[in-house]
């Protein structure tokens, strides 16, 4: 799963009803192997199962691993706070149980290994979390930092921590798929999925940007959102016509179907 982290407003509502996207885009790991432990004690696990949003019948699939694009924070904004579900294996608790969690150098059910450093990268993990009663799922919340990671998306740079479950008195791991947890972040402006179904020509940062530059009344009050995406392939080739962008990292201009030399060479 990838969140793509947008500037509020209703431009977000515009890119869901447009292209039919989710925030959410994803990094997808398959197993065939379930264990199921039933011994005694209360158990949880991380979410692992996730319902396909692209079929209307139950079509469920394996997410045992996230991405965290920051890049579209306001500049100002130096952490963000990720949400990972954890579920109760059998009946709700009827009072409140602890769980830990630890980051493990190199995970056994997922696949990678932490590259992330605690207190650059991410803040350090709590000594416990809470499960509260009456509940079918909880939140672990995990806070990333930003500083240490380069915004260029030339070098995509990613960072991973692996997150596992560690065995308490109150609350056990449960099913095996759900043990471990990878989160992985990164700082520059990630192409969303839905870039290359539409004429936007190649991909650039600049140009992602300027789209959602288009947050007006004046704009999309004009625009059918649902039949003429075309206006906004228009604006965007307008702009870039009419605006000199400059890709930081080349000196060069932004156009439409690529990157122009200033000098005309």
């Amino acid at each position: 799963m990838e969140f793509i982290i947008e500037k509020e407003g209703k431009m977000k509502n515009v890119w869901l009803k447009l292209w039919v996207i989710s925030t959410c885009v994803l990094t997808i790991a398959c197993s065939k192997d379930i264990d199921v432990p039933y011994s005694e004690g209360d158990r949880i696990y991380f979410e692992y199962l996730y319902q396909d949003p692209n079929y209307a019948a139950k079509r469920l699939i394996v997410r045992d691993s996230l991405t965290v694009s920051m890049g579209l924070l306001p500049d100002e904004t130096k952490s963000f706070e990720v949400k990972i579900p954890v579920l109760i294996l059998g009946n709700p608790l009827s009072t409140d149980k602890h769980y830990r969690v630890e980051v493990v150098e190199k995970g056994t059910v997922v696949k990678g290994v932490t590259t992330a450093k605690v207190n650059e990268d991410y803040m350090p993990l709590q000594e416990t979390y809470t499960f509260h009663a009456n509940t079918w799922s909880d939140t672990l919340r995990l806070v990333l930092l930003r500083s240490h990671l380069s915004p260029s998306f030339t070098l995509k740079q990613q960072k991973s921590v692996i997150l596992r479950l560690v065995t308490t008195d109150e609350l056990k791991p449960g099913i095996r798929e759900g043990h471990e947890v990878k989160i992985s972040m990164n700082n520059y402006v990630a192409q969303p999925k839905w870039w290359n179904v539409y004429a936007l020509g190649y991909y650039h940062p600049q140009k992602y940007k300027i789209l959602l530059m288009f947050n007006t009344e004046e704009f999309y009050s004009t625009v059918d959102i649902l039949n003429d995406a075309s206006r906004y392939v228009n604006a965007l080739k307008a702009y870039l016509k009419d605006n000199v962008v400059i890709d930081g990292e080349t000196g060069k201009r932004v156009g439409f179907d690529n990157l122009i030399d200033m000098d005309g060479k």
